[in-house]
């Protein structure tokens, strides 16, 4: 790759004979060579200066930029995951969720939620013991409903955006492990209970980080998307009367 193309080249050979037309213009006007000189050093003195600030700012610039397409492409991606894989799993492990009932009516985002509304609710998540029933037949329609949808899965990590967002990332590294536990194991049915147990804490580490996952989408699109935050508020997963068809207020 050339450093100059060739329009660069015109462009700079166009201002340097802008340039040299008018320090002409001028001495031939004023008629002092001396005034001219001083001015033109005076010039070149601050250009390093010029040049530096110029730089910074355009380059800090151009960084924030890039960074906030990096991340706009990276929540595109976790709206498809949610839409494919997360809605549906978040489904599942909220049906083995004993203790849902007492929680639940705090996850019921409203169109009028704040980010103070989310902080509190991520907060409360974070910290909140979840307790799943796992029986042998629930681990085997997990085992199905991630098998199926582990080609999906192995796609987004191959995206390289993805490991600029940590807790996306843990969320999927949890999936795959579970998967992998669940791959080894021939016959669910026969699991003595201290399996079942090491199985349940995985399926609750995934619960957690999809929850907290998911909140974190919900204020995204509440802040950037309004079309969109309405339907994820009218199909929220904790819902029992969640219903995409928008009804009048009663």
């Amino acid at each position: 790759m050339r450093w100059w193309r060739t329009q660069d080249l015109i462009f700079a050979v166009v201002l340097v004979s802008i340039s040299l037309f008018i320090y002409f213009e001028q001495l031939s006007i004023f008629q002092d060579p001396k005034s001219t000189g001083f001015y033109i050093l005076q010039d070149f003195a601050f250009l390093p200066i010029s040049i530096l600030v110029v730089t910074l700012v355009l380059e800090r610039l151009l960084e924030l930029r890039e960074r906030n397409q990096r991340l706009e492409k990276l929540r595109m991606l976790i709206g498809t995951f949610f839409s494919w894989t997360g809605y549906h799993l978040l489904d599942r492990l909220a049906e083995l969720d004993r203790h849902l009932p007492e929680y639940a009516p705090a996850l019921l985002a409203e169109p009028d939620w704040t980010d103070a509304d989310f902080a509190r609710i991520r907060a409360l998540m974070a910290s909140r013991h979840l307790g799943l029933t796992v029986t042998p037949g629930t681990l085997a329609g997990l085992r199905l409903f991630l098998h199926e949808r582990a080609e999906f899965m192995i796609r987004l990590l191959e995206n390289p955006m993805i490991l600029e967002h940590e807790t996306f990332t843990e969320l999927l590294r949890a999936a795959f492990h579970l998967i992998e536990e669940l791959e080894f194991r021939q016959d669910l049915e026969a699991l003595p209970e201290s399996d079942l147990a090491h199985l349940t804490a995985d399926c609750e580490r995934i619960y957690r980080l999809l929850v907290i996952e998911w909140i974190d989408h919900l204020q995204y699109l509440g802040r950037n998307y309004p079309y969109l935050y309405s339907l994820a508020v009218r199909m929220n997963p904790f819902n029992p009367d969640a219903d995409a068809v928008v009804r009048e207020a009663s």
